[in-house]
């Protein structure tokens, strides 16, 4: 805890000490230990604290994390969200309960969504909007959204940031990357996961998501993208009603697709819908290379048998042309049950490393493939089966690339609302289409002929570059300047820990001298003396001993003996 101030400024050790209060109450104290940071809650908060935890002892420790997310509001909401796409290090059940994570607060005072709008435009909003509902349509951690009516006539949702979220996450993120640095140091097996480039890469993903230009830049590019497919709505966006912190948007009204009761009642066929979602959502992947990356229920609606409407584009896959290339190859493969050409796919793709054992990762992929494909479809559950591939490939020190990551979380969330709407829904099935499509344009003559010119073209540059970088390589050798750096791996804290020992050495060889100092000294009876003693030689015996017992301490603390 002594190095805390120095790594969080003061203001923030406020909030680290809530966090902590929070995951202790929830039952998870052994963690904050382990992290060296459960001292920041007091003794009598924690004795508080764990009859609350054994209160929630029936439930599972995902559960409880999830609890524990939801309270410590929008930064901890979104990092499960985030989690919950990493399946190749969030256990299964982690990942289950992470995918309920509804981002729904109380909402804030209509006066500061009104502060904000007019802060934000620098005009009263009766300069703005014709009407606009003080009574929001839906409040969330980040921002709240309220229907209104722009001067022209139409009529919109607006989403309205909430005021000093921005200031908090930016805590939340400094004490998450403190925390990162704590796992590090206490917990070894934490660095396989690398804790600090999770933290960065959580930073990025919420920093782009506060930023609502960018959502209604992604908004537009997906309206154009199916401004030809009437199936399909996209909401217009209000640029002069837009800025970072304020987003308008065409009001898209019509049924949730998990409300399946109300869909029947209004006459829709629901397997339809199914279909239709499923069709939409490779349209996605494989025509544009660009995906809605968050396809809980609250973001798409029903407006009859065959249209459907998208919102909310806060989180968005991007795929290139070869990674819609190897998602087509690999969906084919499944379709027809060719486990060994699924492999060679993961091969070419680049992330099966040198020293993997492909004899033993061959044989324990394919006792996945026989376990959900040996029974009736009605029984498979595809985004489980990518889930635990994604499992197998951890254990080999495989690292799959996020966007392939997040197309499976999307088609664990498809799959759950297409079998909602029509439990026989095949995904597999659906993705044909596309997929096979993808795959013979890649044959064509004219794709062959493109790739090996620009493979040609590659080879010619490097032919053109060989003589010059050789040259300059050879003219290096000879005037002895050429120069190999090595970089050491994992030395880092070997150095900090000799530097801790040989400090703790260097004290204690500094209160043994005091105690043999002042134990002549009293045994010479110089004066002055208290209580008929030499005064120092007591002072050095109470040094010795303050100095003994907080190194003591030290060495208590850090759990190393």
């Amino acid at each position: 805890m002594r190095s805390l101030r120095f790594q969080l400024a003061y203001k923030n050790v406020k909030r680290l000490r809530d966090i902590v209060s929070v995951f202790v109450k929830h039952g998870f104290q052994p963690l904050m230990e382990r992290l060296h940071i459960a001292g920041l809650v007091s003794f009598p908060m924690r004795l508080m604290r764990r009859k609350v935890a054994r209160e929630e002892a029936a439930l599972t420790e995902p559960v409880r994390a999830r609890l524990a997310m939801e309270e410590l509001g929008p930064t901890f909401i979104k990092l499960g969200q985030i989690l919950s796409t990493r399946p190749d290090i969030v256990p299964h059940e982690y990942i289950i309960e992470f995918l309920k994570l509804q981002d729904s607060v109380a909402p804030i005072p209509f006066e500061d969504v009104k502060n904000v709008i007019e802060s934000e435009f620098k005009k009263p909003i009766g300069e703005l909007f014709v009407s606009i509902d003080e009574k929001p349509v839906a409040a969330a951690s980040i921002a709240q959204v309220h229907t209104a009516r722009t001067l022209s006539g139409e009529d919109v949702i607006v989403k309205v940031q909430r005021p000093g979220i921005g200031h908090l996450i930016e805590t939340d993120i400094a004490i998450l990357s403190y925390l990162a640095r704590l796992a590090l140091k206490y917990i070894p097996e934490s660095r396989l996961y690398d804790p600090s480039g999770m933290v960065d890469e959580f930073a990025s993903v919420i920093r782009r998501e506060m930023d609502f230009t960018l959502e209604g830049s992604y908004t537009e590019r997906f309206r154009e993208n199916f401004a030809k497919d009437p199936r399909v709505v996209i909401p217009e966006v209000f640029w002069d009603l837009t800025g970072r912190h304020v987003l308008t948007l065409e009001r898209v009204q019509g049924t949730k697709i998990d409300n399946v009761a109300k869909l029947k009642e209004q006459g829709i066929n629901t397997e339809l819908v199914a279909h239709l979602l499923a069709d939409i959502f490779f349209k996605q992947v494989f025509e544009f290379g660009l995906f809605h990356g968050d396809l809980h229920s609250g973001n798409i609606f029903v407006l009859g048998d065959d249209r459907i409407g998208f919102v909310d584009f806060g989180i968005v896959g991007r795929l290139d042309v070869q990674m819609k290339q190897h998602l087509a190859d690999i969906l084919i493969s499944l379709a027809s049950e060719d486990f060994e050409r699924l492999t060679n796919v993961y091969q070419s793709m680049g992330i099966l490393p040198e020293d993997i054992d492909r004899t033993t990762f061959e044989r324990e992929y394919y006792d996945i493939m026989l376990h959900y494909f040996g029974r009736p479809f009605k029984y498979v559950r595809i985004g489980e089966l990518m889930l635990d591939y994604i499992r197998i490939a951890a254990r080999h020190n495989i690292r799959l690339p996020r966007e392939l990551l997040l197309f499976d979380k999307c088609i664990i969330e498809l799959e759950g609302l297409g079998r909602l709407l029509h439990p026989e829904v095949n995904l597999i099935a659906e993705s044909q289409p596309y997929a096979s499509k993808l795959y013979v344009e890649r044959m064509s003559p004219k794709s062959v002929f493109k790739g090996t010119a620009k493979a040609l073209s590659d080879y010619g540059e490097l032919a053109h570059r060989f003589p010059g970088d050789a040259g300059k390589i050879m003219t290096k050798i000879l005037d002895d300047k050429l120069s190999i750096v090595f970089k050491h791996r994992g030395l880092d804290d070997f150095i900090g820990e000799m530097d801790r020992s040989s400090n703790r050495l260097t004290l204690g060889i500094i209160i043994a001298a005091l105690i043999v100092g002042s134990s002549m000294v009293i045994s010479t009876e110089a004066a002055p003396k208290v209580f008929g003693y030499p005064a120092l030689g007591i002072i050095g015996f109470i040094i010795a001993s303050i100095l003994g017992l907080w190194l003591a301490l030290q060495i208590i603390r850090s759990g190393k003996f």
